[in-house]
């Protein structure tokens, strides 16, 4: 379920730290070192959403096999990395669909999705949606941890950016637990949207009460995260199994490649 990331370079500056959290893509062109996170982002999409909780329909994933769409060209996607035994993992991702950022005024999905709500007063440019929401981990509070720090990656985004009004399209068991950490309305009643294929509701985002939501549990990382500006964040310390077992691999592999230089013959 969980993609790997083969030879990604996210925990080269820090070794030992358990989570690195940024941005890896802006506007459908992923960051420089981040290009094969990016194509593996999507992989987590498709295997959530189409292979496990079947909310996308699998005719509508791109020719690669993977979920993708028109409105990653407008959006800012974000991510949580985890510095696993068997590599770097996708634990987390998710991304903000900024109206207007590809150069075209066209509507956010909840405007399509709800459209009587926005028939009068259609949302201005600049105006968000939150989307493809994932958090997966093999332990719950881990899963737990990895989705609250999206949610202040972004939050810290929000703030740094002056965006709109916010919006997220939801199934209705999420928003209770939307409303515990974080501060989300209700906007319409749920509804079935034949792209999800299931029930969901529309909320909208309170910014400043995410933000003191998000502060009482931590209190400097909303200003750390902004700080960093989307770069790679590190946050927890990998366990010492394994750092023994990474300082082991490391150790073996410099002492093969010790032995080869010994054995290779002098060349002519």
């Amino acid at each position: 379920m969980i993609p790997v990331v083969a030879g990604s370079p996210a925990f080269v500056s820090d070794p030992e730290a358990r989570l690195a959290t940024g941005i890896i893509a802006v506007d459908g062109v992923p960051r420089p070192g981040f290009e094969d996170a990016y194509r593996q982002h999507f992989e987590l999409r498709r295997r959530v959403y189409v292979d496990q909780t079947g909310q996308l329909d699998p005719a509508d994933l791109s020719d690669d096999g993977t979920d993708r769409d028109d409105d990653d060209a407008r959006s800012v996607t974000f991510a949580v990395l985890e510095n696993a035994p068997e590599g770097v993992r996708i634990v987390g991702v998710a991304r903000t669909i900024i109206k207007g950022a590809d150069g075209v005024d066209r509507p956010l999905p909840v405007e399509e999705f709800c459209p009587e709500l926005f028939a009068e007063h259609p949302l201005a440019l600049g105006s968000v949606e939150v989307s493809r929401v994932i958090a997966r981990h093999e332990r719950v509070a881990m899963q737990e941890l990895v989705q609250w720090h999206l949610f202040a990656l972004m939050s810290a985004y929000f703030s740094s950016h002056e965006v709109g009004r916010t919006f997220a399209v939801i199934e209705p068991w999420l928003e209770r637990h939307l409303a515990g950490m974080l501060s989300i309305s209700r906007i319409g009643e749920p509804r079935y949207i034949e792209h999800y294929l299931d029930y969901n509701l529309p909320v909208e985002f309170d910014l400043p009460g995410a933000e003191e939501r998000i502060t009482e549990r931590n209190a400097t990382i909303l200003g750390q995260l902004a700080a960093a500006d989307g770069s790679l964040e590190y946050f927890g310390r990998i366990s010492r199994a394994q750092r023994e077992a990474t300082l082991a691999a490391q150790e073996a592999a410099a002492s093969a490649a010790e032995s080869a230089a010994v054995e290779a013959p002098a060349s002519a």
